[in-house]
């Protein structure tokens, strides 16, 4: 899909829903109170179904989206405003690596793509991207990295600028030094990364895994795999 297009010179990142996912243990945890105990793949597609309300909705009202999460974990209609302060925990703890992500990143550069990750965060994503061993920026001089080196990491706290502002996504461009068009960014929204993205002149996609989204005027993906598909001519 990207790693072939010739006109596709960099594929940056969301991290949220893309790179990483809110830890399944954490939703067990915060939610054994009220009754409930989510599998892996239930607490995955919570999070995508909070997100498609997101989009729904129209942006950052996260009370009305973590009762569509609490609703998706299983929790009972009577418990979920109790349970809306256990559902924000979740997001507010570490979280895990998304399958694939790491390896992607590390496929498309070894094609000679470049890659860069922007995130709405509250400061540390560098930091959480390095410790889950999903890529950094830099290393000190002199150290050894085996992991991949992305060309920037962008968090909307430590910049102050939050997606879909097409600001933050002027501040990776200016990094990597290309022009909007020969980049692509992979979101898992479309309020914020794809209307994001495309107003500042990326091509957006939307990483869908479970097909919630109804729109057809933008790119989708099920699987970050999928970008590393070659074009059939």
């Amino acid at each position: 899909m990207l790693i072939d297009d010739p006109s596709i010179e960099a594929v940056l990142f969301d991290a949220g829903g893309v790179l990483i996912l809110p830890d399944p243990e954490a939703f067990r945890r915060a939610l054994a109170p009220f009754g409930v105990k989510p599998d892996d793949e239930t607490c995955r597609r919570a999070h995508y179904e909070g997100m498609r309300e997101a989009d729904r909705i129209g942006g950052a009202k996260w009370p009305i989206v973590d009762r569509v999460v609490a609703q998706v974990t299983g929790v009972a209609e009577h418990l979920i405003e109790d349970a809306l302060g256990a559902i924000h925990s979740v997001y507010r703890s570490p979280w895990v690596t998304s399958f694939g992500s790491a390896e992607c990143i590390v496929a498309l550069m070894a094609a000679g793509k470049r890659t860069g990750v922007i995130s709405n965060a509250s400061g540390e994503m560098e930091l959480m991207l390095r410790e889950l061993r999903i890529c950094c920026v830099a290393v000190e001089e002199g150290s050894e990295v085996d992991l991949a080196l992305v060309e920037c990491i962008i968090d909307s706290t430590v910049v102050g600028i939050e997606k879909p502002d097409p600001r933050i996504f002027h501040i990776a461009l200016e990094k990597i030094g290309l022009d909007p068009g020969r980049c692509a960014y992979i979101g898992d929204t479309v309020v914020f990364d794809v209307n994001g993205a495309r107003a500042a002149g990326l091509r957006p996609i939307h990483l869908d895994p479970y097909e919630l989204c109804p729109d057809d005027d933008h790119e989708h993906l099920t699987d970050l795999a999928q970008v590393l598909v070659p074009a059939v001519v």
